[in-house]
């Protein structure tokens, strides 16, 4: 995985971001939330005869935290529970143990694992513009999260097509 450093910085804007106002634009029942746009099921594991290859197994809880956060998009999340589980799927990306990592990995599901959660930090940093900003509706970016969440769900299937 590359680790560079435009990465840091959206994930500083991310945690900076989530420490403003209240976390979510106000409605009268509370913080406001968006729900992802249904499309297909989604498949965590692998299909195949039940053997992982070591790339997806060095990459297995990364690729759950996005599932998982994939799935509860679906349900509806707020802007704190967004961040919350993007949280998690940054301490999951940090402990992927990168020196272990063949190149064909890299270049490959964990390219595309990652590519996925630049979106999902892309879509958080939207939001919490928005949230953070005086007057800013959830539905004044929901179309800018709807795309960053479909481009993101689209490089999650091909990491975990991919074998690497």
């Amino acid at each position: 995985m590359y680790r560079t450093g435009p990465l840091l910085v959206a994930i500083g804007t991310l945690l900076a971001l989530a420490s403003c106002g209240s976390g979510g634009s106000s409605t009268a029942a509370g913080t406001t939330t968006v729900k992802a746009e249904e499309s297909k099921p989604v498949a965590t594991k692998p299909p195949g005869d039940g053997k992982q290859d070591p790339c997806q197994a060095r990459l297995g809880n990364f690729l759950d935290r996005m599932n998982d956060l994939r799935q509860s998009l679906l349900a509806g999340l707020s802007y704190d529970e967004y961040v919350v589980r993007v949280r998690a799927v940054r301490d999951a990306y940090e402990a992927v143990p990168v020196d272990k990592l063949g190149a064909a990995c890299v270049t490959g599901p964990a390219a595309a694992a990652e590519d996925a959660f630049n979106q999902y930090l892309r879509a958080a940093n939207a939001w919490g513009e928005c949230a953070a900003t005086a007057g800013c509706a959830a539905s004044e970016v929901e179309g800018k999260l709807q795309r960053r969440w479909k481009i993101a769900s689209k490089h999650l299937d091909a990491a975990e097509r991919t074998q690497g």
